[in-house]
């Protein structure tokens, strides 16, 4: 008898966790929501800025948040997450190979990241550099794999994402960039606790 290859999948997935964890993952028994943070840095400043997302996320009653270098990333990190955040520095106005990679695996290795809550920063130099684009590009692979994406929230408004400008002419990150930061792992810490109440 033949077992399809998702089913595979499941069972190496599976395996994995007794590993692990010793034991099956929890199926609706951890009212804890977890909020993944992946993020590719070479100079230091990417790290900087999604360590400022997670002290956010982490903030919020009953959220643990991980962060983790894209490089050490697992499928079952990406399972187990409630809500993933993913940034990465400017290159050219594109995200950072790591990072693609990262999410070009996803079809791969298939998992499903439905109803997952998504957002996305970047870093990069230069006032009009491409890191708005960065932020599209991965917020746009997130709703292409059933992800419900959102963005930092402001007193009267919301944008899609945060950036901060860590080269010249502005190196390091400001105290408004932070903010920024900040308000990005509240956001999808929040949303992504509140979507798995409802559930």
């Amino acid at each position: 008898m033949q077992i399809a290859k998702s089913s595979w999948i499941h069972l190496r997935l599976l395996f994995c966790s007794l590993l692990v964890f010793g034991s099956l993952p929890a199926s609706g028994n951890d009212d804890q929501t977890t909020v993944l943070i992946v993020y590719y840095s070479e100079s230091g400043q990417t790290k900087a800025f999604a360590e400022g997302i997670q002290s956010a996320a982490d903030s919020i009653d009953n959220v643990r948040a991980i962060l983790k270098e894209v490089s050490h990333v697992d499928s079952l990190d990406l399972v187990h997450a409630d809500g993933i955040i993913i940034g990465s520095p400017t290159y050219y106005a594109n995200m950072a190979a790591p990072i693609k990679q990262f999410i070009d695996n996803w079809y791969y290795q298939e998992i499903l990241l439905f109803d997952k809550v998504g957002g996305a920063f970047a870093t990069g130099g230069g006032r009009t550099a491409g890191r708005e684009l960065v932020v599209n590009s991965i917020l746009m692979a997130m709703l292409n794999n059933g992800m419900i994406v959102a963005g930092p929230l402001y007193s009267a408004w919301g944008t899609f994402g945060s950036s901060a400008i860590t080269a010249p002419p502005d190196e390091g990150i400001s105290a408004s960039e932070l903010d920024d930061a900040h308000r990005l792992g509240r956001r999808i810490a929040e949303l992504a606790k509140r979507i798995k109440n409802e559930n």
